[in-house]
């Protein structure tokens, strides 16, 4: 079993489902039941982190906090959960020990964010992408008939990736670096034998 908890998940050039398609997955949970994690690539126009609040009848709201909120997957779409660096968690934040970031689905820390007083780096989404049991599995390595050019790329975690400014282009950058990482990974196995 490849585990891929607390790694990123590239989607392939030619991914079938178009939910994912050209999409960056940092994955919180990859266990015996299955994986959870956010895609971070891809800001909403609407709603604002501001019309979050708003909604959420959050008080003492700075109005100079308004960060992007990106989609984080198909699966419970109302839902706003923050990936955040650990300095500051609650008993709900959803992270390993060696994990360097957690995923937080508590309004406890929307509202410290909110207000200006929440982790030094974190990421609003919208949603998450969900895999039940042995599901991600089967996507990471597919059994024919199903190419291998369609499974998911797996990078590890790179803080400037999901923290850092969102370009246009970081799928195709992560792409690129999950295959020169898997060549780089064949050529040391061919030349060490």
């Amino acid at each position: 079993m490849t585990d891929t908890q607390g790694k990123l998940l590239i989607a392939p050039p030619n991914m079938p489902d178009w939910r994912f398609r050209k999409s960056v997955v940092y994955m919180w949970r990859h266990d015996v039941g299955g994986a959870g994690g956010v895609i971070i690539n891809k800001k909403c126009t609407h709603p604002t982190f501001q019309h979050v609040c708003k909604e959420g009848g959050m008080k003492d709201v700075d109005p100079a906090v308004n960060p992007p909120v990106y989609y984080g997957g198909p699966v419970l779409t109302n839902l706003i959960g923050v990936l955040h660096t650990k300095e500051i968690m609650l008993a709900s934040s959803n992270s390993h020990k060696d994990q360097e970031i957690a995923f937080t689905l508590d309004k406890k820390m929307l509202e410290l964010v909110a207000q200006g007083k929440g982790p030094k780096k974190s990421l609003i989404t919208l949603g998450l992408a969900n895999w039940d049991q042995g599901q991600l599995e089967g996507e990471l390595d597919p059994v024919p008939p199903k190419p291998q050019t369609m499974s998911w790329l797996v990078l590890p975690y790179d803080e400037k990736i999901v923290f850092g400014p969102q370009t246009e282009d970081l799928w195709e950058e992560c792409v690129n670096r999950a295959v020169q990482n898997k060549t780089a990974e064949i050529t040391n196995k061919i030349f060490k034998s």
